[in-house]
């Protein structure tokens, strides 16, 4: 009996794994803890705007997936969709982190208050034995102003850093944190990182591998990843680039 979905194969207790959703989504998985953060399971920025419509299909059923630890970095709808926590299935069960004006849009969607855990810029939570750690982002807009990027620890020391969307600053280099994988944003839209950012942003957290994303589901705010690792492998860096095909397992 083939499983359901691939984070149900087990990894093994000295690894991580991860897979892209699309978007800056991604699905995590260390131990026994498994990790969700920024899915956009809908085409609810499509309903509001067409030019926002979605130009690959969505790879989950947000109904039937479920994870321990949900989070939305911050509160745009490709981030924070309505439509994809609605759906979700399992809010008694699942702790939800965002920084702090965001959870109260989480507030407004079924979850249970005391599910809800708010980390903003320079806190640390340890939740379901994974160190969760809020990172400063600079907002791309002034409706998000508590845009928050996260460094996940899992017990095992394996570690990953989300950028979520963030403009270009020098405190964004000086605030961000070493680990082993980043996953920055380079659609260089809307105010997030371009390209050349992005590279310099991998320079200042020296990772292990850099994973772009941000880039594929609306055309209006894409970006060709390849450019991405052209220019980044030229700079001659110590991370290996890697550019996720969705669903498809990366571990480290």
């Amino acid at each position: 009996m083939q499983n359901k979905y691939p984070w149900d194969n087990e990894v093994p207790a000295d690894k991580a794994a991860l897979w892209f959703l699309g978007q800056a989504g991604y699905y995590m998985k260390s131990g026994n803890c498994t990790v969700m953060i920024d899915p956009y399971l809908t085409d609810s920025c499509g309903k509001s705007s067409p030019l926002f419509s979605r130009c690959i299909p969505t790879p989950v059923d947000p109904a039937k997936v479920t994870t321990d630890i949900f989070i939305t970095t911050h509160d745009h709808t490709d981030h924070l969709d309505p439509e994809t926590i609605e759906a979700y299935a399992y809010k008694e069960n699942t702790l939800f982190v965002s920084p702090r004006h965001t959870a109260k849009h989480l507030a407004k969607l079924n979850i249970p208050p005391e599910n809800i855990k708010v980390i903003d810029h320079g806190d640390i939570m340890q939740l379901h034995g994974v160190k969760i750690e809020g990172v400063f982002a600079l907002a791309t807009d002034a409706g998000s102003v508590d845009t928050c990027g996260y460094k996940l620890t899992f017990d095992n020391g394996k570690s990953v850093y989300h950028t979520a969307d963030t403009a270009y600053c020098d405190l964004l280099l000086q605030a961000a944190p070493n680990a082993d994988v980043l996953l920055t944003c380079i659609n260089g839209k809307f105010g997030n990182l371009n390209i050349a950012q992005a590279i310099e942003l991998t320079r200042a957290v020296n990772p292990k591998y850099v994973i772009p994303n941000h880039y594929d589901i609306m055309a209006l705010n894409s970006e060709n990843p390849e450019s991405f690792r052209y220019f980044y492998e030229s700079m001659k860096l110590p991370a290996q680039c890697v550019i996720l095909e969705i669903m498809k397992q990366f571990t480290w």
